[in-house]
């Protein structure tokens, strides 16, 4: 993929839980020059939950499709649903804007390799791990099975790539305003054009 210096990718990851999304709908609000990726996945619809616009539900077949026509910048396999960055949006973005994308670890990493000079890494994390399950408990109810084996399965492993990651923000229990403030300064000591 060509680089264009003038523009960056900063990518939000961490456990699911640690408030990425929200973190994510609130810096784009302090900086709206800042773009989203549009991304595929093969997870179905949540009930009841309003679905994040950048996201497009495809069937397996047609994701791995997708994947034979080189069609994602990066793609990976999250709780056993599949999810993909579009590659054209990410081209045809970063020739005017900066963009800001809420992925998880496996794709960051993806997207580092192939562009190391144009990508930022911000992982989010809590302090504890005992924080992330209270926040995973009080956004969905789910057996404590479930909830262990997501927790030993994928925030242990997700908070293992941290260390490389170019920055590592503390999502401290209700304090959200300063995650944002931290996450804007990290984006705008990092973009001249876009601050």
């Amino acid at each position: 993929m060509a680089s264009n210096a003038e523009y960056k990718i900063f990518i939000i990851s961490g456990p699911s839980g640690v408030g990425k999304t929200t973190v994510a709908k609130r810096v784009m609000r302090r900086l709206p020059m800042l773009k989203t990726s549009l991304s595929y996945t093969t997870r179905t619809k949540r009930l009841g939950k309003k679905e994040d616009k950048t996201f497009i539900h495809v069937s397996e077949d047609d994701f791995r499709k997708k994947i034979e026509q080189g069609d994602f910048l990066e793609w990976a396999v999250v709780h056993d649903n599949l999810y993909g960055t579009d590659k054209a949006t990410v081209e045809r973005t970063l020739k005017h804007h900066g963009m800001l994308m809420n992925i998880d670890p496996q794709g960051a990493l993806q997207i580092k390799k192939k562009m190391p000079q144009q990508t930022v890494l911000i992982f989010l994390k809590t302090r504890t791990i005992g924080e992330l399950a209270r926040r995973i408990l009080m956004r969905e109810k789910m057996p404590k099975v479930v909830l262990d084996l997501r927790l030993k399965k994928s925030a242990k492993k997700e908070l293992a790539l941290a260390n490389q990651y170019d920055h590592i923000v503390i999502n401290e229990k209700n304090r959200i305003k300063h995650t944002v403030d931290m996450v804007v300064d990290i984006i705008q000591k990092h973009s001249k054009s876009q601050a």
